[in-house]
């Protein structure tokens, strides 16, 4: 789904309008596709933000594969940023990549280790990230932490470090990874997630449309900092940045 604001006129208010494409994240040409849809549709105006929302876990009410959690968690966001990069303003543009607290926690599970460091630090780069993930998933076990299992963790842990690397390799557009909170939807039917889902919005609105202090940062669901090391919940102190070991 994407957003155009039209003004025809000066005397004419802006018409907002909205449209949708479909795209599979874990297929190339899908997304290609529809970023030329896109594209098409703006003529030649740029894009403002992406929105990576799409995801998956093996728990839950999806029971998605463990290569179709990190195909669609990890190297989805990956492909639709690929596509549509080039689309968006180069001065102004935003990317909000949707994580999870769950994340954090996987980080926290690490301990004080160089694998932890290296999803913390924010220098890590793509390669570096895929061969992480290779070298973990035989490790990974489906059968702990319920909705949330550790493959879905490691899954966010990662999307949270590649927006890291896309702020650096990507300086003047403002990438961000955010935690909506514990959403009622149909992956986590069962599993207590109570909060309707337009109290997960306040976290990408700030991403979105909000002056912002850093690049590369964590947001949690009340919009504040966040660490990539532990799930920060609302009404926790604000992250300072400091790496905690």
């Amino acid at each position: 789904m994407f957003k155009q604001l039209l003004c025809p006129t000066l005397e004419r208010r802006a018409k907002e309008t909205t449209e949708t494409t479909a795209a599979q994240v874990c297929s190339d040409e899908s997304v290609q596709a529809a970023a030329c849809t896109v594209k098409a549709a703006l003529g030649g105006s740029p894009l403002y933000a992406v929105v990576n929302n799409a995801g998956t876990s093996t728990g839950g009410g999806h029971g998605a594969t463990e290569e179709g959690v990190i195909d669609t968690n990890f190297y989805g966001p990956k492909r639709v940023c690929d596509a549509f990069i080039p689309l968006l303003d180069p001065a102004v543009g935003r990317i909000a990549n949707v994580g999870s607290g769950a994340g954090g926690g996987y980080v926290n599970r690490l301990g004080e280790t160089e694998e932890a460091r290296m999803l913390m630090k924010g220098d890590a780069t793509w390669d570096e990230l895929v061969e992480y993930v290779k070298a973990k998933m035989p490790t990974i076990s489906l059968d702990d932490h319920g909705v949330y299992p550790a493959i879905y963790g490691l899954s966010k842990a990662c999307l949270a470090a590649y927006t890291q690397f896309l702020a650096k390799t990507h300086p003047g557009i403002l990438s961000s990874c955010m935690s909506p909170g514990f959403i009622d939807t149909a992956m986590t039917k069962g599993y207590g997630g109570s909060k309707p889902p337009e109290e997960g919005t306040p976290a990408i609105r700030k991403c979105l449309f909000d002056k912002l202090e850093g690049n590369g940062w964590y947001y949690g669901s009340d919009g504040m900092r966040s660490p990539y090391h532990f799930m920060r919940n609302p009404g926790m102190d604000v992250y300072d940045g400091v790496m905690p070991f």
